[in-house]
């Protein structure tokens, strides 16, 4: 037999690695000589079998002269991992085309690489012995309800965000990522390998959602480490994903709400789901069963290394791989057009010298009528005085009195956990104040304390007033139109608790209103955190951690409705982090006219601001 050689990028995202692995160790079962190769050297032994996973990672990622991708690719099969339709399953086929036979996981990209002229295999993918993190058995003790690993889209956000009054109050395990650079093991919230198996060997549901319509796609490697620990898979209607069985191996939901709720409400059938899956993909459907038939085809029925119509014996030039594979990687990474820039400059320093001028305005009426330009008013509700709070929470308020009962409702409906509410009403130009005094009224038994000022001072200041006022120790900030659920104040002091050196602690958020969605869902990295503020102001601060960044940054015009972003981008810098609790524990509320807000008119000159302010950070290039 010839010895197998798998490769796999050594910078690439860790899911392959796995994949790499898997086939490994199903070569070792079939009795090959098998090696793993992820030190970025190329396929170069035309004795062995070579199989190069992910290829749209391995050629791309690595310095190679084209003449080295060429004779590599004439001697490897590509393991194809990618959807047809995205930029990475074009950039795998560029290298495909000398290849003796392409192998795809997914009968959909078998179907396009074949109408593209290419020998392709399904190499359908099985389970391995060290998948199996259950110890031989389904389990019992599986204390996470449901469990999600995916990328993050709209699409799967917007379908996330129906789960959040199922979820709130469950075991849920949300875990998002981005597509912007690989993600391995070094990035926080994603687990890969043993973790990932043991994670699911403790979770009753494995959800999965499509990353945009219509896909239809049977994400093989994602359920296959599922089965193989007897996670229940819920799952959008899918197809190509023979020979396991929907309904017996796998559910499929077309009313994905409907079909968690019966399953949290039944775990027997949970149990007997993940019970079949186990079976079949371990034993009667494993890798073993599939890779053998491809590797015998590759060691007895190809030409290895003389299929290439691009061969550069006779002459003929070596394909230009690397020019392809770069145009190929710029073309979804083009930056986003923005037209009239100096008009789009004028327009906002137009706007920011206004509201400064009016912000002198109420400072000198504010000094006419009460002798001081900077008054703050306080009333307090009778429970408030002798209240020994866990957790004060910081409502800013400023011309949100049609909303602001909402979010007092939701926080007096907290559970397990001792908390003040503070209201800092910015010097709103509707009845804001007179709601919330209402409230006081109608909660004499809630500790709130409403901080009423007679100028506006803008959002940064007036949370940094808010925080000045606060007695606890951990700090939770909301603006006057989002909500949380009951558990979250609890969840996320028990948070702060558990990590003793965490600056903060924020929860994933379901969006509603104008954008269904989610927000807050990935964990704190910092490179992700320099392309973009992925993690909203609601957030639970160490009072500490406040003082010792100084407060939210104000007066600062180029950092205009971007104070959360820059502050932890400051505790960044500091060596501070955040802890995410992938749970949907907050409600942020999405309106038409926020679609469109201010920031966006000078964002390219806020972002050279941020980085010049912070220029140690690992800004994208």
């Amino acid at each position: 037999m010839r010895p197998l050689n798998v490769f796999v990028a050594p910078r690439g995202n860790a899911f392959m690695t796995d994949i790499a692995g898997w086939l490994v160790e199903a070569g070792e079962l079939l009795g090959r000589t098998a090696t793993l190769r992820a030190d970025g050297t190329l396929p170069d032994d035309p004795a062995a079998l070579n199989l190069v996973v992910a290829p749209h990672e391995f050629y791309l990622l690595g310095d190679y002269t084209d003449a080295a991708i060429h004779r590599a690719a004439q001697i490897s099969a590509p393991v194809c991992t990618e959807q047809p339709g995205t930029p990475w399953f074009d950039i795998g086929t560029i290298p495909a085309r000398v290849a003796p036979l392409v192998l795809d996981i997914n009968t959909h990209g078998v179907a396009a690489l074949t109408e593209r002229g290419l020998p392709a295999r399904h190499l359908r993918l099985g389970g391995v012995p060290s998948m199996n993190a259950t110890g031989g058995g389904v389990g019992a003790a599986r204390e996470i309800d449901l469990v999600y690993l995916a990328g993050a889209t709209d699409r799967r956000g917007a379908h996330l965000a129906t789960l959040a009054p199922l979820l709130w109050d469950r075991h849920a395990e949300l875990r998002l990522f981005t597509f912007s650079r690989p993600v391995d093991g070094d990035v926080p919230g994603l687990v890969f390998g043993r973790d990932k198996y043991e994670l699911l060997a403790r979770s009753r549901i494995l959800l999965n959602i499509h990353r945009s319509d219509g896909a239809g796609y049977f994400e093989w490697a994602r359920f296959l480490e599922a089965m193989a620990n007897g996670c229940c898979i819920v799952t959008e209607p899918v197809d190509g994903y023979a020979p396991f069985v929907a309904g017996e191996h796998f559910v499929v939901a077309d009313d994905l709400p409907a079909t968690v709720a019966r399953l949290l409400a039944d775990p027997g059938e949970c149990a007997r789901v993940g019970a079949a899956a186990q079976r079949a993909a371990l034993d009667e459907f494993p890798l073993t069963a599939s890779l053998g038939p491809i590797l015998d085809e590759l060691e007895h029925g190809l030409d290895i290394g003389r299929r290439a119509p691009h061969s550069t014996a006779g002459g003929r030039r070596v394909p230009k791989y690397g020019r392809h594979l770069r145009v190929a990687q710029r073309l979804p990474l083009l930056p986003p057009f923005q037209p009239n820039g100096d008009l789009r400059l004028r327009a906002y320093q137009a706007m920011v010298a206004e509201t400064a001028l009016q912000r002198r305005i109420d400072r000198a009426r504010c000094l006419v009528r009460h002798g001081r330009d900077d008054v703050v008013q306080r009333t307090e509700t009778p429970a408030y005085a002798g209240a020994a709070p866990a957790v004060s929470v910081i409502v800013t308020l400023f011309d949100y009195g049609h909303l602001v009962t909402e979010t007092l409702d939701s926080l007096v409906r907290s559970e397990g956990i001792d908390y003040e509410i503070v209201v800092v009403d910015d010097h709103s130009r509707d009845d804001g104040r007179a709601v919330v005094q209402a409230f006081m009224d109608a909660h004499p038994d809630v500790p709130l304390l409403l901080l009423g000022s007679e100028i506006n001072r803008g959002l940064p200041a007036a949370r940094n007033l808010g925080f000045s006022a606060a007695r606890a120790a951990n700090v939770m900030v909301m603006d006057a139109d989002n909500m949380v659920y009951p558990s979250c104040l609890r969840k996320l002091a028990d948070t702060l608790a558990a990590h003793p050196d965490a600056a903060f602690a924020y929860a994933t958020l379901e969006c509603f209103g104008e954008r269904p969605g989610v927000a807050s869902a990935k964990a704190w990295y910092v490179p992700w955190l320099c392309e973009a503020n992925y993690i909203d102001a609601q957030a639970m601060l160490r009072k500490s951690a406040w003082e010792r960044a100084g407060g939210y940054r104000t007066d600062d015009a180029l950092v205009f409705g971007w104070e959360d972003w820059e502050l932890w981008l400051r505790l960044a810098v500091a060596g501070e982090h955040g802890v995410h609790v992938p749970q949907m524990l907050g409600r942020y509320r999405t309106q038409a006219e926020s679609m469109i807000t201010t920031t966006n008119l000078v964002a390219d000159h806020m972002i050279a601001h941020l980085r010049e302010l912070h220029p140690t950070l690992p800004w994208p290039p």
